[in-house]
């Protein structure tokens, strides 16, 4: 405002002022008694003539000449200055003149004289003159009076502003004077101290909301001219120790910069919350150059707001040197008692101008009370967002357009920066001022000057100078405000857009005042100590208390090491001691009004940006402020401090949201570590001695995974087991430690984690039945998932009869719902004396899961087959090629191959498909069989022999053609010819009895019956034919002469046999022939053993099913590549075509996600149902990508990125355009079509293609629907139920295999590319074939992970997803900061336990063994053949098949 220093500014009325003359003249003239009568009187009668104070009209005035007013308007005028004794006499002069005034409004009523109505400007001024007297202060009244007079004031002052606003004729004179009038009366009601309850204080906010309203409406009409600006200025200075001016200053600043900020940045930018009224006060009509101009000047209005903190300034006016000189109590201005609000005072103005900061930054900023409230979601940080916004909407709090960095503080920067500085003494160090002497090249030093010329840095001076210095006004009273400042600064300089530079002296002074404010820890129980040193703040630090400026710092600066902020690194010693003042220790002493779970957590995000440094920078030198050279420290000593502190902030931490973020922070430190270690070991020569230096360190990988295993699995018994977020955090980390592969791992902690984990979930199950709910059942799926993991990774701990047992009896647990033993040394409870009662069919399930994991995984993954296939990827007509019998065809259909086996299901849930016939490998002639078994957990095949010895001793044949026999001996003994008895003589002499008697006697029940004589009678025959028959052999041998033994009937050994019925003896050996298997029971409506007719028509088909539904879960993760600036979603799609558009270190996270796979040789997933689950041959006109692609060559029309363990598949897709083929000449396709499709085709192309050969459905059994059929299933002709086909099994089967929800992950250039990341645009790229109906219409189920890349070398992270209750799945955290060797693993595990709690919190989703459970009771209900013991046994007793 130094443009108006020049001009005057005196508000001392001076002559003519208020018609001073015309009014000490009457006054003169008269006595009291006789003037008071006088203007009593003619008040009362011109009263009554405008016919307010009595009913009736208005009557016509009788004022005709200004002679007459002459004379009346000194009256009426000495009248307002009377005692407000007389305040009736004032009224009525108040009336009046109001009356009056109306002249200057379009329809002036008839009571008006005349001479006023002819020239309303000229009496307008005289009786706005006229009504300074009724507001200048009266002395010492009474509180009623008081009130009375500020009635009559406030009618005075809505007259004026109704004629302001509405009046067309006011002149530029008479503007000038109403704004004179509104100064005179501001000042001499609010220059005065404040005194309670007196006028200036009842009248404070109103006189400055007319003040400052009026003079909008005068900057729009009539600007007024300089030297009202400098009266405006000098006068506004004279008032600011009263509260009322900085809210009216706020609110004016508010409603003026709503207005800039629309016209500056555009309708679409974040609009100031503000009140209705208050947005009314700027005049429609003002230009845009008016508004600019006048929020610059009332901006400045005040002066420096940070001279607030200052009561030697604020009380250096002639009001306050008055009552110091007429007061007793005052001996100094600055000590009066009306200066103790200026803390408060101070505070309000550094509020206003934090708001107007987070208004040109595009942040969400309200009005509360006239004082701008910042609200916590304004950080890009989303932990500490509302969930406010739109589902769809990616949002990183502050507007894409927002203004620059360096805009806002050329604007705001001297007062924050002055503020921020507040009684604090910086001290340069020697070297420095050596160098400053010795003349070199050097930055210049920013000094910014106020209006009177001195150096804004002279506040950073300790203001405990001042001996005299009131208690009430000592400096950490102006803590809070100056806490405000360095918020502001901190989302000022967390602002910063991608690519954009600060100026150095900017990045300097801020961080010196980051570190004063971190470093000034004020400890309110010992006011006494008053030390700034670093010896002071450590102190504190261990005191456990955190200072307003601090909290102002971490809550605001989250994001400070987030961006690519030059020299920022110089903060962490300063912050990394704030954080173990309040993180390790749960009771902190925190300031007023700040919410401990929001500074911890803003405290968590910080050290969350802090984890990758130290193994990122190693050696490098940490530059301190205000450290010299010997003091540095290297950010590698940094890290147990580090690690330390996480632990222990993980220790002590009670919410859930930032427990989950610490567990992420934690799986993080053990993973970098690890992978570090890995590649520190390898580029070492000798590294035997530094791998045994590292185990012994307390932040080596190994050290941190014994120390995380047991902290977390602790806490998850003893107090994270009820909260149902925090327990599935806590297990995906253990999921993600048991993955990790740290050489010196620990056996001993290893089983501890798997004996933690059953004890969770024994006592999970165990809780009483009021606690069972969804929540907890979802936590017990997840805790044997776990398990499944950790012994799939150590299998070696099933070596361990102990952990063994353990695990065996929890599983038994979770599919029975009890131990067979619950104490050691009791008698265990048998299987059919348990009554089968499990905690829910959901755990139940992950039981079984885990029993099968145990059975088959352990150990044994990945298979032969490799991590792509659980199963065997022999079928039945891979088997009958192989087969050594097998002469026809070489293309073989699978109806064709399906009727060389005989087919069974046991259990209702295991098919069997045998062979009887050897295959080509096997050329030993013994019983053998080829069993293609089907699961619930998949598909294997075995060859099975029968041998009466084993293997190694079956090679060397004990048997030669003819053996011969030894030499027969010529005395072979004496033959006698003894006929046997089988009973003694003496039983026909026995006497019978009646029991003898009981049974009937042959005879008897032969003749009762003449079908039993015929069958006796033919049985009869039978055995007399036999009987002849042996003696008539009998008769031959005896009367043929030779010797013993005779050569021609001698014995020869049998020919070998080369036909079995090998199905019969494999389902007799293992007992599945017997009648009760045979038989339905009570319990299964299905007997045990059932045959299965494969000649029926669709049974081929139905097995392609079962073998297409997946085993595993299957996830899918579309990644996209946004270069700086782009929103289209086709130019992103073509980013990935050229390496040269991409940064150089994505391909190299691409790897690190899985490993590359030809979607055509792929047996597993694919990303899309069309290639998925089959091998086929690539289309001819296919074109694949040269080496010089950016990603596109894991489009998935060739290849994918694929990764997988023994429960879960991920298949990651890079979608991208390619050029389209041309079209035949004869094409009647259009010609407007792009020359570019789509590398993934729409899925929803090839499930239409395959419908007509895919079976329906049936509504039973729905839930059997698989991957592959799920999408395309038949009408019921081709399975021979002609059913109709049903229109909502796609989507019932989408909801069974929850895949409607998506994962994407983008990497930017650019983060600020957030806001306008079209993801309803590429919303159909993500499309796999698997969804549901409408699953286009719910975007809100897509899950984002945000990548960018620091020029640091790290990389950021962004969340965002749906906010639903189990949405916050780790490792990675909103806002995380990562390295270069942990980001494809971390992103990997994050979508994996995302689409896991997808899975969890569905309430219609079933796991895959599930699923094919049914299809396999499907498969039995269509195809079952209903036979009778006989018939069955019958069945098997026939030929082979082949």
């Amino acid at each position: 405002m130094s443009l108006f220093n020049d001009w005057s500014s005196d508000l001392i009325p001076q002559q003519g002022w208020g018609d001073e003359a015309a009014i000490a003249a009457f006054k003169d003239a008269v006595p009291w008694n006789v003037g008071r009568d006088f203007v009593a009187g003619t008040a009362k009668h011109l009263a009554t003539c405008l016919g307010l104070t009595k009913p009736g009209p208005p009557i016509h005035s009788k004022i005709l000449q200004d002679k007459q007013l002459q004379v009346l308007m000194p009256a009426l005028g000495y009248g307002l200055s009377f005692p407000l004794s007389e305040i009736d006499i004032i009224r009525d002069c108040v009336i009046v003149y109001c009356e009056w005034l109306t002249s200057l409004l379009p329809n002036a009523k008839i009571s008006v004289p005349q001479p006023i109505r002819q020239d309303p400007n000229h009496y307008a001024r005289i009786i706005i003159s006229h009504f300074y007297y009724l507001f200048v202060p009266r002395g010492v009244e009474g509180p009623d009076v008081i009130n009375r007079q500020a009635v009559l004031c406030h009618r005075v002052l809505r007259t004026l502003q109704n004629i302001a606003q509405n009046s067309c004729m006011l002149s530029e004179e008479t503007w000038q004077t109403l704004l004179h009038f509104l100064l005179h009366i501001n000042t001499a009601l609010l220059s005065p101290p404040t005194v309670k309850d007196d006028a200036g204080e009842q009248l404070c906010e109103r006189v400055l909301s007319v003040l400052f309203e009026t003079w909008l409406l005068a900057c729009d009409r009539c600007f007024p001219p300089p030297p009202l600006w400098n009266a405006l200025r000098k006068s506004c200075q004279c008032w600011r120790h009263r509260a009322g001016l900085i809210d009216q200053w706020n609110r004016i600043n508010y409603a003026l910069t709503l207005k800039l900020t629309a016209f500056m940045y555009g309708p679409n930018f974040p609009k100031i919350s503000i009140s209705e009224d208050d947005l009314n006060i700027i005049p429609n009509s003002m230009s845009r150059d008016c508004i600019a101009q006048v929020w610059y000047r009332l901006l400045h209005i005040i002066g420096n707001p940070v001279e607030l903190s200052r009561h030697t300034v604020i009380s250096k006016t002639p009001a306050f040197l008055k009552y110091a000189i007429t007061s007793d109590l005052v001996i100094e201005p600055c000590q009066h008692p009306c200066l103790q609000a200026l803390p408060t005072i101070f505070l309000s103005a550094m509020k206003g101008v934090s708001g107007l900061v987070d208004a040109f930054l595009g942040g969400p900023t309200g009005i509360v009370g006239g004082v701008a409230v910042r609200h916590p979601s304004s950080s890009s940080s989303s932990s500490l967002a509302s969930d406010s916004k739109a589902e769809n909407e990616v949002d990183i709090g502050l507007a894409s357009a927002r203004a620059k960095c360096n805009s806002v503080l050329h604007l705001f920067g001297p007062w924050l920066f002055e503020a921020a500085l507040i009684n604090c003494s910086i001290q340069i160090s020697q070297s420095g001022q050596h160098k400053n002497e010795s003349g070199g090249n050097r930055r210049p030093v920013s000094v910014y000057t106020n209006s009177e010329g001195r150096k804004s840095s002279d506040s950073s001076t300790p203001q405990d100078s001042h001996p005299d210095r009131p208690a009430h006004l000592s400096p950490q009273q102006f803590e809070a405000g100056r806490a405000e400042a360095l918020g502001a600064l901190c989302r000022i300089f967390c602002a910063k857009k991608t690519g954009e530079e600060i100026l150095p002296v900017y990045l300097a002074r801020f961080y010196i005042a980051v570190t004063q404010g971190l470093a000034l820890v004020y400890d309110p129980s010992h006011p006494e100590q008053e030390d700034t040193g670093r010896r002071r703040f450590y102190q504190s630090a261990r005191m456990g208390v955190c200072s307003e400026t601090a909290a102002s710092i971490l809550i605001n600066g989250m994001d400070l090491f987030r961006l690519d902020l030059e020299g920022v690194v110089i903060l962490v010693p300063s912050i990394l001691a704030v954080l173990e003042a309040i993180l390790p220790d749960q009771e902190v002493a925190l300031p007023p009004n700040t919410s401990t779970t929001t500074l911890r957590r803003a405290g968590i995000h910080v050290l969350l940006s802090l984890l990758p440094l130290p193994l990122h920078f190693q050696g490098l030198p940490v530059k301190e402020v205000g450290a010299g050279m010997s003091e540095r420290i290297t950010f590698l000593q940094l890290r147990p401090q580090l690690v330390n502190l996480l632990s222990n902030a993980l220790q002590v931490e009670t919410d859930p949201t930032n427990t989950q973020m610490l567990l992420g922070g934690l799986l993080y430190c053990v993973q970098d570590a690890s992978l570090y270690e890995a590649m520190d070991s390898i580029s070492q020569h000798n590294f035997a001695s530094d791998r045994e230096q590292n185990l012994m360190s307390s932040d080596s990988a190994h050290a941190l995974f014994v120390r995380s295993i047991y902290l977390v699995c602790h806490r998850l018994i003893s107090s994270w087991k009820s909260d149902v977020n925090i327990s599935l955090a806590g297990l995906e980390l253990l999921s993600g430690l048991a993955r990790l592969n740290i050489p010196e791992q620990d056996g001993l902690e290893c089983k501890r984690a798997v004996k933690w984990l059953c004890d969770y979930i024994v006592y999970q199950c165990s809780r009483p039945p009021p606690a069972h709910s969804k929540d907890l059942h979802s936590t017990i799926v997840a805790a044997f998932n776990c398990a499944s993991v950790w012994l799939v990774a150590h299998p070696y701990l099933l070596q361990d009869k102990e952990c063994l047992a353990t695990v065996l009896e929890v599983v038994e647990l979770g599919i029975s719902g009890s131990k067979s033993q619950l104490k050691p040394g009791e008698a265990p409870k048998l299987k059919h004396e348990k009554e089968l009662k499990p905690a829910s069919m959901r755990v139940r399930e992950a039981a079984e899961a885990l029993l099968s994991c145990i059975l088959s995984q352990v150990g044994n993954f990945p298979s032969v087959c490799g991590a792509e296939s659980l199963s065997s990827l022999l079928d039945e007509v891979t088997l009958l090629k192989h087969c050594n019998t097998w002469g026809g065809p070489e293309s073989i259909t699978k109806d064709l191959a399906t009727q060389h086996f005989r087919y069974f299901v046991a259990q209702n849930t295991i098919i069997l498909a045998l062979l009887e016939q050897p295959l080509g490998n096997h050329q030993d002639p013994q019983p053998t069989v080829t069993a293609l078994i089907r699961g619930p957990f998949g598909r294997v095949a075995w060859t099975m022999q029968l041998r009466h010895l084993p293997r190694h001793k079956s090679s060397a044949k004990l048997y030669t053609a003819n053996p011969g026999r030894p030499l027969p001996m010529n005395d072979v003994g004496i033959r006698h010819n003894v006929k046997p008895k089988f009973f003694p003589d003496s039983v026909d002499r026995i006497p019978l009895c009646k029991v003898d008697k009981s049974i009937p006697s042959l005879e008897s029940v032969i003749m009762s019956d003449d079908k039993s004589i015929l069958e006796h009678d033919k049985l009869l025959q039978i055995l007399d034919h036999q009987i002849a028959f042996e003696e008539n052999v009998r008769r031959q041998v005896e009367t043929r002469p030779s010797h013993y033994p005779d050569v021609e009937t001698e014995c020869s050994a049998p020919p070998l046999c080369h036909e079995f019925q090998t199905a019969r003896l494999l389902l007799s050996h293992f007992g599945l022939l017997s009648i009760e298997a045979l038989n339905e029971c009570d319990t299964s409506p299905v007997p045990s053993l059932v045959a299965i007719d494969a000649s029926v028509q669709g049974f081929s088909h139905d097995l392609d099913g079962l073998d297409h539904t997946n085993n595993r879960t299957v996830d899918t993760v579309h990644i996209f590549y946004v270069r700086n600036g782009q929103c289209n979603a086709q130019e992103i799609l073509s980013n990935v075509v050229s390496s040269k558009c991409v940064h150089p270190h994505f391909l190299e996270f691409l790897s690190s996600l899985g490993w590359p796979v030809n979607v055509h040789h792929h047996p597993g997933w694919t990303g899309s149902i069309a290639t998925a689950f089959s091998v086929t041959t690539p289309p001819d006109n296919l074109i694949a990508p040269g080496p010089d692609h950016g990603g596109c060559l894991y489009s998935g029309r060739t290849h994918i990125l694929y990764w997988a363990d023994a429960l879960s598949e991920m298949a990651f897709v890079v979608p991208s355009v390619v050029p389209s083929h041309p079209s035949p000449p004869n094409s009647t396709g259009s010609h407007d079509a792009p020359n570019v499709s789509m590398a993934v085709d729409h899925p929803e192309r090839f499930v239409m293609e395959k419908c007509d050969s895919l079976p329906i459905v049936d509504p039973e059994v729905e839930a059997t629907s698989s991957l592959s059929s799920q999408a395309s299933q038949t009408s019921g002709s081709h399975s021979g139920v002609g059913e109709p086909r049903r229109s909502k099994i796609g989507r019932q089967t989408s909801s069974m295999l929850c895949c409607d929800h998506k994962v994407m992950v983008v990497w930017l250039e650019s983060f600020e590319d957030i806001s306008t990341f079209p993801t309803a645009d590429l919303y159909g790229e993500t499309a796999t074939g698997l969804e549901g109906t409408g699953w286009r219409e719910k975007e809100a189920n897509v899950f984002i992970i945000f990548i960018q890349a620091l020029a640091n070398g790290l990389f950021r992270i962004k969340l965002h997803g749906h906010n639903t209750k189990l949405s916050m799945a780790g490792p990675l955290v909103d806002g995380q900061v990562v390295s270069r060797r942990v980001l494809g693993s971390l992103v990997r595990q994050t979508s994996l336990n995302m689409c896991r709690r997808k899975r969890l919190e569905s309430d219609s989703y079933q796991p895959p063994h599930v699923r094919r459970k049914l299809r396999i009771q499907e498969i039995v209900h269509k195809y079952r053949c209903k036979m009778t013991e006989s018939e069955f046994y019958t069945q098997l007793f026939t030929s082979p098949l082949c």
